[in-house]
């Protein structure tokens, strides 16, 4: 009978050296692959900032491109020139005045080129300031460096005509100088 009691000792000890291998070699792999899933964790993590710095990188530059666009429009392209001329010429219909371009020449500067002209603005008196507010206030980067008024005699039951001869800088642009890819 002693020996029965024995044996169930020893075989209960190996049932539990088995048991307590078992669960070490169990906790062992659990805690590997929970390591793994931690490091896994913390890559999702940095995909998904990465991620959200990208987006909002990309709307930024979305936005950088939308302005650039918007200061460029607010200077004449260099290639535009001609038709620039010319609308300026046929505004000057709407206040009832005649707009002559007397010279033009361009002057390099940093950090953008300016192009110099010379007006002759004809008409009757508010036609003409109206007109020199409307070159001022244009939309693009104009300045009125200099005005002179004059007028000629009125004849008698007609209203004088009056002459503006203004100096003017409009900042240019070299389309070809500048590239913008998305």
């Amino acid at each position: 009978m002693k020996l029965k009691y024995y044996s169930h000792v020893f075989v209960s000890i190996i049932v539990l050296v088995i048991v307590a291998s078992a669960y070490g070699a169990w906790y062992t792999h659990v805690g590997k692959k929970s390591a793994q899933a931690v490091s896994l964790g913390s890559e999702i993590q940095a995909k998904y900032v990465s991620t959200i710095r990208t987006k909002q990188s990309k709307t930024e530059l979305e936005h950088a491109l939308a302005d650039e666009v918007s200061i460029k429009e607010y200077f004449v392209d260099t290639r535009e020139v001609v038709s620039f001329l010319e609308s300026l010429q046929s505004s000057g219909a709407i206040y009832g005045t005649k707009v002559d371009v007397v010279s033009v020449s361009a002057e390099p500067a940093k950090p953008h080129a300016v192009l110099v002209l010379a007006l002759r603005i004809t008409g009757p008196f508010d036609g003409v300031e109206r007109m020199l507010g409307a070159i001022e206030y244009e939309a693009h980067d104009t300045v009125i460096t200099s005005v002179t008024l004059d007028t000629t005699g009125a004849q008698p039951k007609a209203a004088p005509v009056w002459t503006a001869s203004a100096n003017v800088r409009i900042g240019t642009l070299d389309a070809t100088a500048t590239t913008t890819k998305p």
